[in-house]
């Protein structure tokens, strides 16, 4: 068996992405990798709160507050209860998109029905130049360079031309499925020319049921005056800040309607209509 080195997997990476540049015309790819301290065991791992067919089933209460959350990660995306509105974590810092537009740093008093985070620290760093770049382009060129059965953390920054996100309004009981709380309660945002970062994860197909698999983001503008769910974006250039996970822990929601749940219909189809 051939060992790389550290420097040598860089370097292989690097040409592989050059020649993976040819393949995308108007777009030019860089790699570099930060010097990044060892992080302890337990912190390389992502973590999330209930699973995303128990949200989707219509559990929209949990027990865990984002005090609790923010001793999980620094870094990633869920809801709040009720599904009021979208969650960003970022450097620490926890914020709701709410469904007038609003963003907001909340109290670690809240509480969330389901959040995936993870303690930030970049592994590597791409550059993606376009012009022209749209959310789908960037998974596409992403999903060629990143291996399949990774776990990924995904934090993009740019200046973005357009970008088009949503936000849910607070559900009432008794409960629905979210996919129909979404069909009267999700307020879309059309943004034009805004700056910030895209916050989340690209995850396996294995982690379906679980988790969303494939690109889950969500948005946040540096000013703080908009966000939410990111449906799509286009661009000319972006930073993408990639760190690798070891794997992932789960605890299931505590709230007590997740064990009067049925978990048993796969409901794969309604996640992608709704993502």
């Amino acid at each position: 068996m051939v060992r790389l080195s550290a420097i040598s997997k860089s370097i292989f990476v690097l040409l592989l992405l050059t020649l993976l540049s040819g393949l995308f015309a108007g777009t030019t790819f860089a790699q570099s990798t930060r010097n990044r301290r060892a992080a302890a065991p337990e912190e390389d791992f992502m973590y999330q709160y209930s699973i995303i067919d128990a949200l989707m089933a219509g559990v929209f209460d949990g027990d865990l507050t984002i005090g609790q959350l923010k001793k999980k990660g620094d870094f990633g995306v869920g809801t709040f209860n009720r599904v009021d509105g979208e969650l960003l974590i970022d450097k620490g810092h926890v914020y709701k998109i709410a469904f007038d537009g609003s963003v907001k740093e909340v109290p670690d008093s809240d509480s969330t029905s389901a959040a995936f985070v993870k303690f930030f620290k970049a592994d590597t760093i791409i550059y993606l130049n376009g012009p022209g770049l749209t959310y789908e382009k960037v998974q596409e060129q992403l999903k060629h360079i990143l291996n399949p059965n990774g776990i990924y953390a995904l934090r993009i920054s740019a200046a973005f031309t357009t970008m088009t996100t949503r936000a849910e309004k607070p559900a009432s009981k008794p409960y629905t499925t979210l996919p129909e709380h979404l069909k009267y309660n999700q307020v879309v945002f059309e943004l034009k020319n805004t700056k910030g970062i895209c916050s989340g994860f690209l995850l396996p197909p294995y982690l379906a049921r679980t988790n969303v698999p494939g690109f889950h983001l969500h948005y946040l503008a540096d000013d703080h005056k908009s966000g939410g769910h990111i449906f799509n974006f286009t661009a000319d250039a972006l930073t993408i800040e990639i760190d690798v996970a070891k794997g992932f822990t789960i605890e299931n929601n505590t709230n007590a309607e997740f064990g009067k749940v049925n978990l048993q219909p796969d409901r794969g189809a309604e996640l992608k209509k709704i993502e």
